[in-house]
């Protein structure tokens, strides 16, 4: 028997469903995207020491629930406190990887985790972007950290805060060890991006300075004040690492998610209706606007981690700011709070708090999409999410919006295409180097068929060839297409039509 409050619940989300339903248009494109962090075991891998089959499974378990869910793009962290998840000559492998005692290196001796992530997203159609934290040395005092550490090797570099130790950003060599680490990655796997969070300059606690006065001093020929200083660092490493991609892969995005509040309206005209107490420009000493305004970043990922209503830090207030921040060479999708979701705080309890939130993201203009924190959160009740994004929200697939410029003449086309009863396979002319993706798509016999319409994406793949699996208890002559997705992720000519009986 249905108690009041059950019946009250079920009715706002059918309201939700037929409002979202009916006014909101599925895109083609739209960043659909979900973080995977490491640190702390949080969503990969779940516990230390595993073996590489057992990372193995849990990598697919999450890409298949994420494909499940219609999700494009994930961000996964490869470098959480000056270690990494893949073989590196820099740095050495993150014990939430191989364990505290570092005792597993022999295990991973064959072993790429990176490279296994890579493989197995794109054989899903999703986008990998490689995460990297790049001054955090470790998050807590006693982290266990094996002698190429940079804490140990470099101490110089190192400055200890708030029970945490941190690469000093003042120091030129320190800037340059990160732009090695990205460096690395860029040339040795076939990533589809570089992501950078929150953490530039640390988050402040009471009764404690940041100890970069040395490095203030002797590194600051303009005579800077010192958050100026601090930005102007900040500024040289977000510079250099979009020139490092730009000139070896300009397919790859560089992107950051920064803290939600830029700056304050009362501090900054230019700023946000907002009262927060931490900003990125005043406190982290993150230029955010400087770095859309000069095109050095491909996309932004704010994280707004506030409800529709807050009395300082509005959801709905923040979300317009940062789409009116939207440029031709920036594009603005918006993260959300996952774990706050069904968490205790009443705001948060509103059932309609998350798909709202994505509703609103995907009505504005200046908006492409959405970015989740994190994975984990779905092994929890969030209010049926899940289901949603799956029946509803997400239910047709969708390529992701980021066009990058290419100057290069590419013209990649499918040259044959066939099947044997429901295998559909296709070889593409010329060479395959420009390749990501190919789109499949699919609509009955003589049915108007419109590209652009994602309820038309039967599937993304970088393989040649599916099974055209029935849907439901479906009949009839269905037509299959195949469109080539360059890694500048634009979309070529189709192919000519299959036709499949079912």
């Amino acid at each position: 028997m249905l108690t009041t409050a059950m019946v009250c619940l079920f009715s706002i989300t059918q309201i939700f469903t037929q409002t979202i339903s009916k006014n909101e248009s599925k895109p083609q494109r739209e960043m659909r995207g979900l973080w995977v962090s490491v640190i702390g075991n949080i969503d990969w891998p779940t516990v230390k020491g595993l073996s590489p089959s057992a990372l193995q499974a849990e990598a697919t378990t999450i890409l298949d629930r994420a494909a499940s869910m219609g999700l494009n793009t994930i961000f996964l962290q490869v470098r959480p406190s000056c270690d990494v998840i893949y073989p590196s000559k820099i740095e050495p492998y993150s014990q939430y990887v191989v364990g505290e005692n570092f005792e597993r290196l022999d295990s991973l001796a064959n072993f790429d985790a990176l490279k296994f992530w890579i493989e197995q997203a794109h054989h899903r159609g999703i986008e990998l972007h490689a995460w990297i934290n790049p001054f955090r040395v470790t998050p807590m005092l006693d982290y266990p950290c094996d002698t190429s550490h940079i804490s140990q090797t470099h101490p110089e570099w190192v400055i200890k805060y708030a029970g945490k130790l941190y690469l000093d950003p003042g120091i030129p060599e320190a800037r340059r060890h990160v732009i090695s680490v990205i460096d690395e990655i860029v040339n040795n796997y076939d990533i589809d991006g570089i992501h950078f969070d929150d953490y530039f300059y640390p988050y402040p606690v009471d009764n404690e300075l940041f100890g970069d006065t040395a490095s203030y001093r002797l590194y600051n020929p303009n005579n800077l004040a010192i958050n100026d200083w601090r930005r102007s660092n900040v500024d040289s490493v977000i510079f250099n690492v979009d020139s490092l991609i730009k000139s070896q892969k300009s397919w790859l995005a560089f992107g950051i998610s920064p803290f939600g509040v830029w700056r304050n309206s009362e501090d900054d005209p230019r700023g946000s209706e907002t009262k927060a107490g931490v900003t990125d420009y005043d406190v982290l000493c993150a230029d955010v606007l400087k770095w859309i305004s000069e095109g050095w970043i491909d996309y932004v990922v704010p994280q707004i981690y506030w409800h529709a209503g807050h009395k300082t830090v509005d959801f709905d207030t923040l979300q317009r700011w940062w789409s009116a921040q939207s440029t031709e060479h920036t594009r603005v999708f918006v993260g959300h709070a996952l774990f706050k979701v069904n968490s205790g705080a009443s705001a948060w309890k509103n059932v309609n708090e998350m798909p709202m939130q994505i509703a609103k993201v995907r009505a504005d203009d200046g908006i492409d999409g959405s970015v989740f924190f994190s994975y984990r959160q779905f092994n929890r009740d969030l209010y049926d999410l899940e289901s949603q994004m799956k029946s509803d929200i997400y239910a047709h697939r969708s390529l992701v919006p980021l066009v990058l410029d290419c100057d290069d003449d590419i013209d990649l086309e499918i040259d044959k295409i066939g099947h044997i009863g429901t295998k559909i396979r296709w070889t593409l002319d010329g060479d395959d180097e420009n390749l990501r993706f190919y789109v499949v798509y699919r609509y009955k016999k003589y049915e108007q068929f419109d590209p652009s319409d994602p309820r038309y994406i039967y599937a993304i793949t970088d393989r040649n060839e599916i099974i055209a699996e029935r849907l439901n208890d479906e009949e009839g002559r269905y037509v299959f297409r195949v469109a080539p997705i360059d890694k500048w992720r634009r979309e070529h000519r189709l192919s000519r039509r299959v036709t499949i009986q079912y």
